[in-house]
């Protein structure tokens, strides 16, 4: 009677891992599921999507980019985009530019890694009008040749070289929207560089990083004969990423948080 009593307590005691496990088993079962009818390359697609959370596979990625292509939707309508030149700069997943080559653009989309540009393209292989290519983007890219529009979003604050890169950019076309994460700054000659994290597959391939001021970035649009127009909106806010924020002038870099569009 004892040991049935004392078998009886294990078995009670065992029974929270032994339901973490069956509801790990049902997990992998309905995921297994969901992708059995997909092709080789969807099935791995989507695999990488459930089981990855690192970097461009985090959660916040899909907001981000939904409030991005909304704004840029109501700045141009889903018309303007049939057959524009469009350049995607620090692309990732390529996924904002798929969005606007599937309206009828000719995008291009630049990214410095090659695990990631692969990914792009089996990603995005059936959507026209789609150039995915590497790019280092701190070197020259001006090759590429002139565009009607260049999407520069989450890509300045993980440049060493920014000057030098915006000249390149302002030099290739007549109108860009850019996006990046500042520094609460009013001075317009402000700019922080420290050691970005070079592992980390969002960030700078040779490990750079930095957080202008967002006046800085005026700046140097308005010496290369841009004319700004100011997007600080609570409609690109998506989580940790904040756009209509009010200016201390601290000086406070921030973590990812502070940005401006």
């Amino acid at each position: 009677m004892l040991k049935k009593i004392v078998q009886a307590m294990k078995d009670i005691r065992s029974l929270p891992w032994r339901m973490d496990k069956m509801e790990r088993h049902l997990e992998r079962m309905e995921q297994i599921v969901m992708v059995a009818p997909l092709s080789p390359i969807d099935k791995h697609l989507a695999l990488q999507t459930i089981d990855r959370t690192d970097a461009l596979f985090d959660i916040s990625y899909p907001v981000w980019r939904t409030n991005l292509i909304n704004k840029l939707m109501s700045l141009y309508g889903l018309d303007w985009f049939k057959g524009k030149k469009v350049l995607e700069l620090g692309a990732g997943l390529c996924e904002i530019g798929a969005f606007f080559a599937e309206l009828g653009a000719d995008v291009t989309c630049l990214e410095g890694r090659q695990e990631t540009v692969d990914m792009a393209r089996l990603k995005h292989r059936k959507v026209p009008n789609l150039r995915i290519e590497q790019c280092d983007l701190e070197t020259d890219f001006s090759h590429y040749g002139t565009f009607d529009l260049i999407l520069h979003l989450g890509l300045l604050y993980h440049l060493g070289n920014v000057d030098e890169h915006l000249a390149i950019c302002f030099g290739m076309t007549d109108e860009m929207v850019m996006e990046t994460v500042v520094c609460d700054s009013l001075d317009p000659q402000k700019i922080v560089y420290f050691e970005g994290r070079k592992d980390v597959i969002e960030e700078s391939i040779h490990g750079a990083a930095c957080r202008p001021s967002p006046f800085y970035v005026e700046r140097l649009a308005s010496e290369a004969g841009f004319e700004m127009e100011r997007m600080f909106t609570a409609d690109l806010n998506s989580g940790y990423f904040v756009y209509d924020w009010d200016h201390k002038d601290d000086g406070n870099p921030g973590d990812f948080d502070l940005r401006r569009a």
